[in-house]
């Protein structure tokens, strides 16, 4: 429920705010809507006048081609530099712009007509690079014949449509179209300055980083014309680049020859160094017998080490035998033993069977020694031959020993000569190789020269692939500018914003006093009791005219005093209501002396004080009006009766109070008793303040129902703030439009000072009609509908 209420609350806070901006705005519809239609109206006029401005685009792909040499290619690839970029610096070149100007005839411009095609209206149309900056007019004569002039030569001829103009620098044949026309202007320009022109219309843009696409767009007032230069861009953009890429290839055909031929020879000359060196140094596979020769060589090094071993490990054995042979016992077996321990012996024959043999004797002589001494014949017959298979065994060793030295000598020589030919293979194989590699790098190159020139041929004979229009540059339908349906709602936007600037500039630097709430605020609070409309056919707030002295006193108050003239009005019934409010200001009694001021003069005190007077006599209440203004005061004037004697006769004893009031009949039996100023005295601020004053308004209270002061304003004098301090309440009256804020903050300051009872404001010359915009005046509104009305009724 709360938040139904509180959606509820936010509509109507949405509402109130849109109404009061809604007020704002017709409160100075002058500005709001005044700038507004200023501006549609100039921007339609503007759309329709304009020359319509139409553009026209192609696309063109490129693709990122490779080079006919491969070196080249390597390089690119190196390069961080961007093809598209390269060509979208060409098509924006001035040599490309001159040549479409050039094609096109771009520096000839017609200025009038405006909407026609230039291809209508010229059949042919040339001019050269070179032709000055001049104005050509052809004005169509009776006989359809076509005046040429120029504005600094004059007269150049008279040519039929068809027949060649020839001016300075250009040619020119008018077409069909032309004969509709009653006249036809052309501007020539400067070859330069159509250039310059033309590459700062030009637009050459890249809408896709990703994309090797690149789009040439261009913008004119003639729609042929703006078809024609993309694709005459796009077309001399291919023309050209097809052009450098044909002699390119043909450059590198030329090379390509050339190379070939240079190379042929040196191939020829390197095909025979290979063959006289194959013949001169045997070779037939180089690898083969190297081979070869290091497999021999690996064999006879570990035969040569081990035969080496061996022949070491028997001289350390045969040493350690023969060290120990003549310290032995001779029981001792044999040291010529430890020789079986050697593999190479053991395997010969006969050192076996010598093995065997002392075997068998030591044998024999150790049976003997179990029963006979060494001395025995016998035992000495054994050991001699033990002695002599030694002897044998040393003599097979020794000589084995030799035999192994003999044949690692051998093996060493061997080594010496196959060392020496393996050196020489490495250089034969190094030189032989380095003829192969020359005559297969020749031979490479040559291939791949031939095939490359054969790439660079077909190159230069078929169109190039990598650049393309991808879309076409089509006749514009539709101009680019002005754009008339977001020009007119850019306008009312504008205008708007235009509008409701002024009109808030202008409302923010106005201090004048227009609503209620403002004079509320100003007042720290004090009530507005009255709301009181603009009075028809009379100016408020100031008498203009005086009674003439033929003129009845009632013609005045039917200018002036509507509350009299016409007490059903809704003016009338505004005061009756601020007679109610006056009456309902106080808590403990009705206020009967009341003193009404303003600000500044003009504001309306003296049309409302009179006026109030009125409706108070109206409610058949004793009421006396008193013109207390004794510097400037009209009241009299108004109301058509004499000013003297008055309140200033009244105050210095010259006058008695009798005389000085005057009754006025405003018929249907009421009266008003009215109090002119009488003489204006050279001292009104002392009198109003005197004790005289003071007694006579205590002796008018006693008399009447109510006492209307109409005193001077207060920022003016001193007068009414004087007055307020002997009255019951003071009503300070403002003029909606008219009074400035200052001035009515300025005057509650005086009342305040003085301590003056301020019972509360009234708000004069409300122009309803206008005012109501301001949203404090619906209960006027609604009134003067209602009193509209009840008119009609009776």
């Amino acid at each position: 429920m709360q938040g139904h209420t509180t959606q509820r609350n936010g509509r109507q806070g949405e509402g109130v705010h849109l109404r009061g901006l809604w007020n704002f705005a017709l409160r100075n519809r002058a500005l709001s809507f005044g700038i507004p239609t200023l501006v549609v109206a100039a921007t339609v006029l503007f759309v329709l006048l304009v020359t319509p401005v139409y553009e026209a685009y192609t696309t063109i792909r490129i693709d990122e081609q490779k080079s006919n040499l491969a070196v080249l290619d390597a390089l690119k690839s190196l390069s961080s530099g961007s093809e598209i970029n390269t060509e979208m610096e060409v098509l924006r070149s001035r040599t490309l712009a001159e040549d479409v100007i050039d094609a096109l005839d771009l520096n000839v411009v017609v200025k009038r007509p405006k909407r026609v095609p230039r291809s209508a209206l010229f059949e042919r149309l040339e001019a050269s690079r070179t032709a000055p900056e001049a104005s050509y007019r052809f004005r169509r004569q009776e006989d359809g014949r076509f005046r040429v002039t120029q504005k600094k030569v004059g007269e150049i001829g008279t040519f039929a449509i068809g027949e060649p103009i020839r001016l300075d620098g250009v040619l020119v044949v008018l077409g069909r179209a032309a004969a509709e026309e009653d006249e036809i202007r052309i501007a020539i320009r400067l070859f330069e300055d159509a250039v310059r022109d033309f590459r700062r219309t030009l637009s050459v843009s890249r809408p896709n980083r990703e994309a090797n696409i690149i789009l040439v767009r261009y913008e004119g007032t003639d729609r042929e014309l703006v078809q024609a230069v993309p694709a005459e861009m796009a077309k001399g953009f291919l023309e050209g680049r097809d052009r450098v890429r044909r002699t390119e290839a043909i450059s590198t055909v030329r090379f390509l020859s050339e190379q070939l031929d240079t190379l042929a020879g040196q191939l020829i000359h390197a095909e025979q160094a290979l063959q006289l060196f194959r013949e001169s140094a045997n070779v037939v596979d180089l690898e083969a017998e190297g081979k070869m020769y290091v497999d021999r060589l690996g064999k006879l090094l570990a035969e040569r080490d081990m035969l080496d071993a061996e022949r070491e490990a028997l001289a350390r054995l045969l040493d350690e035998v023969q060290a120990a042979d003549p310290y032995r016992d001779e029981l001792e077996p044999s040291p010529y033993r430890r020789l079986i321990a050697f593999p190479s012996l053991l395997r010969n024959f006969a050192v076996s069977e010598l093995f065997r043999s002392m075997a068998e004797v030591e044998n024999q002589r150790a049976e003997l020694l179990n029963r006979r001494t060494l001395e025995d014949p016998d035992v000495q017959v054994l050991t001699r031959r033990i002695r002599e298979l030694e002897d044998q065994l040393r003599t097979i060793a020794v000589t084995y020993l030799e035999g192994l030295t003999n044949h690692v000598a051998s093996l060493d020589a061997s080594l010496v000569r196959f060392r020496d030919q393996l050196g020489e293979v490495p250089e034969r194989e190094i030189r032989f190789l380095r003829l192969m590699r020359e005559t297969e790098v020749l031979e490479e190159i040559y291939l791949l020269l031939q095939t490359r020139l054969k790439e660079a041929q077909i190159a230069a004979a078929v169109e190039d692939p990598s650049v393309r229009v991808v879309d076409p540059s089509i006749l514009p339908v539709r101009p680019i500018r002005p754009k008339k349906k977001l020009s007119v709602v850019l306008a009312v936007g504008l205008g708007l914003v235009l509008g409701l600037g002024a009109a808030f500039v202008r409302e923010n630097m106005d201090t004048r006093l227009r609503t209620r709430e403002e004079l509320q605020e100003l007042t720290d609070g004090v009530p507005v009791l009255g709301l009181i409309p603009r009075i028809p056919e009379a100016v408020n707030g100031r008498v203009v005219r005086r009674a003439a002295p033929d003129r009845a006193p009632g013609g005045v108050l039917q200018a002036r005093l509507v509350a009299g003239r016409d007490p059903r009005s809704p003016i009338s019934e505004a005061y009756r209501s601020l007679r109610t409010n006056i009456s309902f200001a106080t808590v403990d009694r009705v206020p009967k002396t009341l003193v009404f001021t303003s600000a500044l003069p003009g504001d309306g005190k003296s049309t409302s004080s009179s006026n109030l007077a009125i409706t108070l006599a109206q409610q058949e209440l004793r009421c006396l009006l008193v013109d207390a203004d004794m510097r400037r005061g009209v009241l009299n004037e108004v109301l058509g009766v004499r000013r003297e004697p008055g309140l200033s006769n009244v105050l210095l004893g010259r006058a008695p109070l009798e005389d000085a009031i005057q009754r006025i009949e405003l018929g249907e039996g009421v009266v008003l008793d009215f109090l002119p100023t009488g003489t204006l005295p050279p001292n009104p601020a002392e009198l109003v303040g005197s004790e005289r004053m003071r007694a006579l308004l205590e002796r008018l209270e006693a008399s009447y129902d109510a006492v209307i002061l109409d005193a001077p304003p207060l920022n003016a004098v001193t007068d009414a703030a004087l007055l307020g301090t002997n009255a019951d309440g003071v009503i300070v009256v403002a003029r909606a439009g008219v009074t400035d804020r200052a001035a009515v903050a300025f005057a509650m300051e005086q009342l305040r000072n003085v301590r003056a009872p301020v019972l509360g404001t009234v708000l004069n010359d409300i122009d309803v009609k206008r005012e109501r915009y301001y949203g404090s005046y619906g209960a006027l509104s609604y009134y003067y509908s209602y009193a509209g009305a009840e008119e009609a009724d009776r």
